[in-house]
């Protein structure tokens, strides 16, 4: 992770053609392989498990998880996730300090009540 802006993308990455630059929010980037990302680590799971993708569900909240969502059958954007991630995404759920991902799965009963 390194803090950079898109207006600096260029710079950061000018000695580098192995890597790619996957932000998550306008002023933090993480820079990772050129071939990796996580809807490639996303497709890679479901290969090897010989699952498609609309039996998979994927929560994110960063930009970096726009390509993780369109990898998946059912794409969850938190409630305080971008406008560019919700916009891509299926549904929109609960923000992660109210508990989003637990009250979702518990609303669809992908998980059992714990009380």
């Amino acid at each position: 992770m390194t803090g950079s802006r898109k207006q600096d993308y260029k710079d950061v990455m000018s000695e580098t053609t192995d890597s790619k630059i996957t932000a998550w929010w306008n002023r933090a980037v993480d820079i990772i392989p050129a071939n990796g990302g996580k809807g490639i680590g996303i497709n890679k799971i479901l290969n090897y498990y010989g699952l498609d993708k609309s039996e998979a569900i994927a929560f994110g909240d960063g930009n970096n998880d726009i390509e993780m969502l369109e990898a998946v059958g059912w794409g969850l954007a938190m409630g305080n996730a971008s406008n560019e991630l919700k916009s891509v995404a299926d549904e929109v759920i609960g923000n992660v300090t109210d508990d989003g991902i637990y009250e979702f799965c518990r609303a669809n009963n992908l998980i059992e009540n714990i009380n």
